[in-house]
C-alpha cells in the first residue's frame, strides 16, 4: 500500500522557505548587504529599479568565492558560518542559517560574479527557480555583485501581495539606512532608477549618524556612553527639541545587529516623559555591545527579534544611561539630577509588568509574558479586522462641508429643522457631550467623534472628486523629510493637494508648505504630514484600506485632535443636522459609536428592571 507522506523536493522546499526569509524586496537587500559585510566589504554598491521589484543588485569590494563556494551557496543550508550548534552561541558574523541565498533563488532570476584576489578571473553563476542555468568564467574586479531580477517572477500570488513602488522603495531605503548606522566604518551608495540617492563616506560615528537622519547639526545629538559588566552602550539620543509626532528615527543595534525590542524602547521613551510632548517620539540611536553567548540570534529568519539573558537588568541600565546623558547635555556639569547613582544595584522592572499596547506602565499579571511572543505584539486598532465598506457604507455624492468652512464663508445656517429631522434644544455637560431631543427620543452625542465623522465624509469626497478647498499660510513654511518619507510623498502629491495641502518641492527632501486644510492649525504642518504617510503606510498595508479612505480617516482623526469644542445650541444642532445626512450617522470611520438613542421604552425599563429569575 502507497504511503501518503511524500518528501518535498528541494525547489518547493525553498519556495516554502522564502515565504519567512523573503517577504518583500527589503528583504533581499537586507540578506545581500550583510552577506557583503561578512565578506569583509570596505564599500558596497546598491542598485534598485521598480520598488526591487524589477532588479535588487548589491556590488562589493569583499574577499570573493571560490568557484566551489560559488556554487554551493546557493544550496539550501550551505555556510561557512557555523558548523555545529555550540557556534550559534559566539556568532560574530550577520548571516549563519544558509537560507537566504537558496530562499532567494527559488523565487526570483539571480546571477552572481564573484571573484577572489589571488584569481585572474571571476566567476559566473546564473539560477532560476532554484536551478542554475548557467556556469563559467567571465572578467570582472575583486569582489562580488549578486543582481536579483524579477522578483517573485514564479510566484504570482506572492507578487500581487506587493505593495506600490513606492512604499516597497521606502522599505529598501530604510533597510540600508540601517546597515549604514551599524557599519560607519563601510561606505555605501544607493541607487534607484539609476539616479544616485545616498552616498555615505566613512565618517565617525556621530557623523555618519547625522548624515543618514538628515541632521544637518551635530549638536542636537545627545552623546550616550556606559559600560557595566552586563551591557556597553554606545550612540545618541536627539535634543528634546527634535522629537517627531512619527517613529522613523529610533534605531537599536545589539553587537552591531539592528533589532526590534519593544521592551528596551519603552526604556528609553521613560526617559523622555516630561521632556516631549506625550504624542512624540525621541529620537535615537543606540549601540549595545553584549557578549555574544549572553544572546540568542537564532529566534526567526530575519534576525530582528533576538532574546536576552539578562534583559531585565538590560532595561535599567539603559533608561539609567540616557538619562544621564539628557541630563548632563540640558544641566551640563551634573551627574546626579536625573541618575541614581549605581546602575548595576538598580532593581530591574519585571517583564511582564509592561502593557505594550500602549507603552504605558499598566500591570499586566501575566507572569509568563515574553516581550518576543507574536500574540503580545497584536496592534493596538481595535478595529483592524473590520470591514470598513461595511462600517461606512457607500460614499453620498452630496457629502455636505464641514461646519468650521461654512463658518468661514458665513454661510452658517441656523435652522434647526431639515426636510426629515427635527433636533431640538438641548445641553452640553461632561468633557466634549451633548444631549439632546430627535423625534421624541433622548440623544447623547460625543461632539468630537461627530465632527471627525463629518470631516472624514468630507475629506473623502474631496479625494473622490478631486478638488480641495486650501487655506493659504501667510508666510509659507519649508519642512525637512526623511529620504523614504519624501519617496511616499512624491505618490501621494495629487492626494495631498485634493485633501486641501498646497505643497511644492524646495530641493533635496524638502517640501515648502504654502497652504493647508482649513481645519488644520499652523505650526502643526510637518508632524500631520509625516503622520498620515505613515497612517498610510500601515491601513494599506495590514488594514488593506483603499487609498482614498485611507487618507480621509488619517487627516480627520488628525485634524480634530486638539480642535476647539463649540458649546452653542445652534452650532451643534446644525452639526447634528449635518451628520444625519451621512449614510452611516451612528458610528464614525472608526467603528467607534457617535451618539446613543433612549426612548421612552428604554428608559423605562432602565427604571423597571425586570425582575430576574
Amino acid at each position: 500500500m502507497t504511503g501518503k507522506i511524500k518528501l518535498l523536493t528541494d525547489a518547493v522546499a525553498n519556495q516554502i522557505a522564502a515565504g519567512e526569509v523573503v517577504q518583500r524586496p527589503a528583504s533581499i537587500v537586507k540578506e545581500l548587504l550583510e552577506n557583503s559585510l561578512d565578506a569583509g566589504a570596505t564599500h558596497i554598491k546598491l542598485l534598485i529599479k521598480d520598488g526591487g521589484s524589477t532588479l535588487v543588485q548589491v556590488m562589493d569590494n569583499g574577499k570573493g568565492m571560490s568557484e566551489t563556494d560559488a556554487r554551493l551557496c546557493w544550496e539550501r543550508h550551505a555556510t561557512s558560518k557555523i558548523q555545529k550548534a555550540e557556534d550559534l552561541f559566539s556568532l560574530n558574523t550577520y548571516g549563519f542559517r544558509g537560507e537566504a541565498l537558496a530562499s532567494i533563488a527559488a523565487v526570483a532570476q539571480v546571477e552572481m560574479k564573484t571573484r577572489r584576489k589571488d584569481e585572474d578571473v571571476a566567476i559566473l553563476i546564473k539560477m532560476e527557480a532554484s536551478e542554475c542555468i548557467e556556469q563559467s568564467v567571465v572578467a570582472a574586479p575583486v569582489g562580488t555583485s549578486i543582481a536579483v531580477k524579477n522578483l517573485f517572477y514564479n510566484v504570482p500570488a506572492r507578487r500581487n501581495f506587493l505593495k506600490s513602488i513606492t512604499v516597497e522603495t521606502k522599505h529598501i531605503y530604510e533597510e540600508f539606512q540601517r546597515q549604514a548606522l551599524a557599519n560607519p566604518k563601510v561606505s555605501f551608495e544607493l541607487y534607484n532608477q539609476g539616479q544616485e540617492v545616498f552616498k555615505f563616506t566613512i565618517r565617525p560615528l556621530k557623523d555618519r549618524v547625522a548624515d543618514v537622519l538628515g541632521k544637518k547639526k551635530t549638536e542636537d545629538l545627545i552623546s550616550i556612553q556606559e559600560e557595566t559588566e552586563i551591557i556597553q552602550i554606545n550612540g545618541f539620543v536627539g535634543d528634546p527639541k527634535i522629537a517627531r509626532r512619527t517613529r522613523g528615527d529610533q534605531y537599536l543595534f545589539v553587537n552591531d545587529r539592528f533589532i526590534k525590542s519593544p521592551y528596551f524602547n519603552h526604556a528609553i521613551n521613560q526617559t523622555f516623559e516630561g521632556l516631549i510632548d506625550k504624542e512624540a517620539f525621541p529620537t535615537y540611536v543606540l549601540y549595545f555591545y553584549v557578549d555574544a553567548s549572553k544572546v540568542d540570534v537564532n529566534v526567526h529568519p530575519t534576525k530582528t527579534e533576538v532574546k536576552f539573558e539578562d534583559e531585565r537588568h538590560m532595561y535599567n541600565i539603559i533608561k539609567a544611561a540616557v538619562k544621564k546623558g539628557i541630563n548632563q547635555h540640558l544641566v551640563p556639569g551634573s551627574d546626579d539630577f536625573l541618575l541614581d547613582s549605581n546602575l548595576a544595584s538598580q532593581k530591574p522592572p519585571m517583564t511582564e509588568n509592561i502593557n505594550w499596547n500602549d507603552f504605558q506602565t499598566n500591570v499586566n499579571n501575566q507572569s509568563s509574558y515574553n516581550p518576543f511572543n507574536a500574540k503580545n505584539h497584536s496592534s493596538s486598532n481595535a478595529y483592524k479586522q473590520q470591514d470598513w465598506e461595511k462600517i461606512l457604507g457607500p460614499t453620498s455624492s452630496n457629502t455636505p462641508t464641514s461646519f468650521q468652512q461654512e463658518r468661514i464663508n458665513n454661510e452658517l445656517p441656523l435652522s434647526h429643522q431639515t426636510d426629515d429631522l427635527t433636533v431640538g434644544n438641548g445641553f452640553c455637560f461632561g468633557q466634549g457631550y451633548y444631549a439632546c431631543t430627535i423625534e421624541g427620543k433622548l440623544n447623547l452625542f460625543d461632539i468630537r467623534r461627530m465632527i471627525r465623522h463629518i470631516h472624514f465624509h468630507q475629506y473623502l469626497s474631496q479625494l473622490e472628486k478631486q478638488k480641495g478647498v486650501s487655506q493659504q499660510l501667510l508666510f509659507p513654511k519649508t519642512v525637512e523629510l526623511g529620504p523614504s518619507t519624501s519617496a511616499v510623498l512624491s505618490e501621494l502629491i495629487d492626494e495631498f493637494k485634493f485633501l486641501g495641502f498646497d505643497l511644492g518641492h524646495f530641493g533635496g527632501n524638502s517640501v515648502i508648505v504654502n497652504g493647508v486644510p482649513p481645519q488644520i492649525s499652523s505650526g502643526d504642518e510637518q508632524a500631520i504630514i509625516e503622520k498620515i504617510i505613515e497612517d498610510y503606510e500601515n491601513t494599506s498595508g495590514e488594514m488593506k484600506l483603499k487609498k482614498n479612505v485611507s487618507l480621509a480617516r488619517s487627516l480627520s482623526n488628525h485634524s480634530t485632535r486638539n480642535i476647539e469644542i463649540p458649546n452653542k445650541t445652534e452650532e451643534l444642532q446644525h452639526l447634528i443636522a449635518e451628520l444625519h445626512k451621512l449614510e452611516s450617522p451612528q458610528f464614525d470611520h472608526n467603528g467607534k459609536q457617535i451618539f446613543i438613542t433612549l426612548g421612552p421604552d428604554s428608559i423605562f425599563e432602565f427604571f423597571n428592571p425586570k425582575s430576574r429569575t
